[in-house]
């Protein structure tokens, strides 16, 4: 029994051995394993995961639509070319006047191109070249060209004036733009999160397995020696049932764990692989080693930090810094519109076009004028405003509860590293108590001062302390996990870079 227990104490040591140092490698797998490392599994979810491809989409949703807001500054071409034709009957004096014809003909060409646009103060302007010609009846059929050339602008003096008004659209566009990053930036690493916490939770069920298995083996090889002590009349037949009960009990438990490894797995290559169906066959062998750090820094320093580089606070600020675009927009809004339109070109008339052109200069046309519009009572643009400061403070608000629930999980983080960090050094020194114990009390049995039943207790009392040390050092990786997702810095901490393009332009 004593090669037993060095057996057992062993499988403590190496799981020992492989939660606290990091560094050690794995046996090289087999080709129906796939080995993965912390941050190996994290560059597949990266690579592969389809919560992350499908987020992925928004920041180049959201780099169009800046793009289709940077249309309202286009400069616009036009033109058109028209004829009409039309017969017009005279009446009596009319007809006197014509010579007697009883209807009039006219053709008529019109010829129109030029710029058109909007800057970011408002301003609309048109710069137009016109020509219209026209030819009929009582002219012979002879054609006369009259000619415009002119540029016309409405600048808006209050109401509508300046970037704040005319640049709303862009700059929401691209503050919408701004968060859809921060949401990926979120979305990735709240994902390689859950693959960090899976990753642990499959090294523990594992281990578990092993503790499992090892128990159910120092079990059948009681009933083993039991057995052939019955047989030789040493001991009795209760001695072989209860080392029986206990070696079926625990065949049962190793199938347990068996299960739950599966569902370890599955969870695992549902965030790894964008085609589970390849991986289905494979397992799944994790390995311990990982960059992050082992302790943490102190509240202050990571509550600093989380506010400096968490995209869910990012994005709550760029939320506020949105309300205060629309406060800014609805202010202006409050103002009677007075607009400033002034017109100036030249008028041509010729008989050709060239002609209708030439010394045009000398004749030219001008206009200036303002235009005032207010409407009374102005419930609109007051309700507008009131709207927006209320969504200032609501956003506000959401950025001081957030800064809270910072705090308040950080501390948590913290709290549980250590407290986890305590349970890892218990943990070994109950397995190795109670491993000798285990090896006292093998030893009065084979000296017949002791029972199966109490050797299958303390066996027991051994798998537990097994148990619950794989435990401990699970919850420490997780807790370590955790604290680095709520100080926002995991990708950093595991030499993650997020260099990629998020659709910006």
């Amino acid at each position: 029994m004593s090669h037993n227990r060095a057996n057992i104490i062993k499988t403590a040591l190496i799981t020992a051995a492989v939660f606290l140092y990091p560094s050690c490698a794995l046996a090289e797998a087999s080709p129906g394993q796939l080995n993965l490392t912390l941050k190996g599994g994290v560059e597949l979810v990266l690579e592969n995961n389809l919560d992350i491809t499908i987020e992925r989409v928004s920041p180049q949703i959201a780099s169009s639509r800046v793009q289709s807001q940077r249309g309202a500054f286009d400069t616009d071409l036009f033109g058109s070319f028209k004829r009409e034709d039309s017969r017009k009957p005279l009446n009596a004096s009319s007809s006197v006047a014509a010579g007697g014809l009883n209807s009039m003909k006219s053709e008529n060409y019109s010829l129109d191109a030029g710029l058109s646009g909007k800057t970011a103060l408002g301003t609309e302007f048109t710069l137009e070249v016109k020509d219209d010609w026209s030819a009929n009846t009582l002219n012979r059929f002879t054609d006369q060209y009259a000619s415009f050339t002119g540029v016309r602008i409405t600048q808006p003096l209050l109401k509508g004036f300046g970037p704040g008004s005319n640049e709303r659209q862009l700059n929401i566009a691209r503050k919408n733009r701004e968060i859809s990053i921060y949401k990926l930036k979120q979305k990735i690493m709240e994902t390689v999160a859950r693959y960090g916490l899976a990753h642990w939770d499959l090294l523990r069920v594992k281990e578990e397995l092993g503790v499992r298995t090892e128990s159910q083996r120092l079990a059948e090889a009681l009933v083993e020696i039991n057995r052939k002590k019955y047989e030789a009349g040493a001991s009795s037949l209760l001695e072989v049932t209860q080392a029986r009960a206990a070696a079926a009990s625990r065949r049962d438990d190793a199938l347990v764990a068996k299960k739950a490894v599966r569902e370890k797995e599955n969870a695992i290559k549902l965030l790894i692989s964008n085609d589970v169906y390849e991986l289905r066959d494979r397992e799944i062998v994790p390995s311990p080693e990982s960059p992050l750090p082992k302790t943490a820094a102190g509240l202050d320093e990571s509550v600093a930090k989380a506010i400096a580089v968490r995209p869910d606070y990012l994005e709550t600020k760029a939320e506020l810094q949105k309300n205060r675009i629309e406060i800014r927009y609805a202010s202006s809004q409050r103002f009677p519109r007075v607009d400033l339109e002034a017109s100036y070109g030249f008028n041509g008339l010729g008989t050709s076009l060239s002609d209708s052109f030439r010394g045009i200069d000398s004749n030219p046309d001008w206009s200036l004028g303002i235009v005032f519009r207010y409407p009374l009572g102005n419930n609109t643009a007051t309700g507008d405003l009131g709207a927006a400061r209320f969504s200032a403070d609501q956003a506000l608000l959401n950025l001081k509860k957030l800064e809270q629930t910072i705090i308040m999980n950080l501390d948590a983080a913290i709290k549980d590293l250590k407290a986890d960090a305590e349970r890892v050094r218990e943990a070994r020194t109950t397995v190795g108590l109670t491993g000798e114990a285990l090896a006292a009390e093998e030893k009065k049995l084979a000296a017949g001062r002791s029972t199966t039943y109490n050797v299958l207790k303390v066996q027991e009392d051994l798998a537990k302390a097994l148990s619950n040390e794989v435990t401990a050092v699970a919850d420490y990786g997780k807790a370590l996990i955790t604290y680095c997702m709520e100080r926002g810095t995991l990708l950093e901490d595991l030499g993650i870079s997020l260099a990629g393009d998020y659709g910006e332009n």
